[in-house]
């Protein structure tokens, strides 16, 4: 049987895997295969495997098999849906697109100034487009509030970030899943980030203050208001989560 671990691209979802193959010792597929992770040798930490049958023959399995998917929900399977402040979701995102995107060739100084100009155009597609897994609020009310069949568990990547062995148990309960931990040593986000620092940039809430301009961020409350607020993420620049 799948259940799928659903998201928007940046908002947790490799780190959610890291945690329940580092607590759990639990493998993960992704229907993406992600090459990423054999590239930059991540695979082991992540528990990443490739997928054993096609997505088809797998409701059939008998064993569970945790797959990762950006896309929108095409089932009634289980799903555990990630949700993260969108700010710092399309920032990070953005950032990643710009970090396996960037001319090599170019001075440092031209690299810096043409940076500066592809980031923000990036970030202001990403804020507007719906071409992108739906773009970010049509993801997440996708999986969590239109999906007429099949359980979501929504969990917030801050609320994981601050308590990830709790929350991942709860999670697990949640599916109604009784697997015993093997371990609970996790790895922090500064080894994680010192190890793989494109994949794993700042993983802390609010990093968007530091980036995000003041017009763009008014762009993305016009575009993303109803979702943000029904997650509990305040428009203003505190912390009010």
């Amino acid at each position: 049987m799948i259940i799928w671990l659903a998201s928007y691209p940046r908002s947790g979802n490799t780190f959610f895997r890291i945690l329940i193959n580092k607590l759990y010792g639990l493998k993960t597929y992704s229907i993406y295969d992600d090459p990423l992770f054999s590239q930059i040798g991540a695979t082991s930490a992540v528990g990443h495997e490739s997928l054993p049958a096609p997505v088809e023959e797998l409701y059939t399995d008998p064993d569970i098999c945790f797959v990762k998917t950006h896309d929108f929900p095409c089932d009634n399977s289980a799903a555990v849906y990630i949700v993260r402040d969108g700010r710092d979701v399309l920032v990070s995102y953005a950032r990643y697109i710009l970090s396996f995107n960037r001319e090599k060739t170019l001075t440092n100084r031209l690299k810096r100034i043409i940076g500066i100009t592809n980031f923000r155009r990036t970030l202001r597609n990403l804020i507007t487009e719906t071409q992108n897994f739906g773009g970010w609020s049509n993801n997440v009310l996708a999986w969590t509030v239109n999906r007429a069949d099949g359980i979501t568990i929504v969990l917030r990547y801050e609320d994981l970030v601050a308590n990830p062995i709790l929350k991942v148990q709860e999670t697990l309960g949640a599916l109604n899943l009784r697997i015993e931990p093997i371990s609970k040593r996790l790895p922090s986000f500064k080894e994680l980030h010192k190890k793989w620092p494109q994949f794993f940039r700042k993983g802390k809430a609010g990093a968007w203050k530091e980036e995000m301009p003041e017009d763009l961020h008014r762009l993305f409350w016009r575009y993303h208001s109803r979702t943000m607020r029904l997650f509990g993420y305040s428009d203003s620049a505190g912390d009010e989560y």
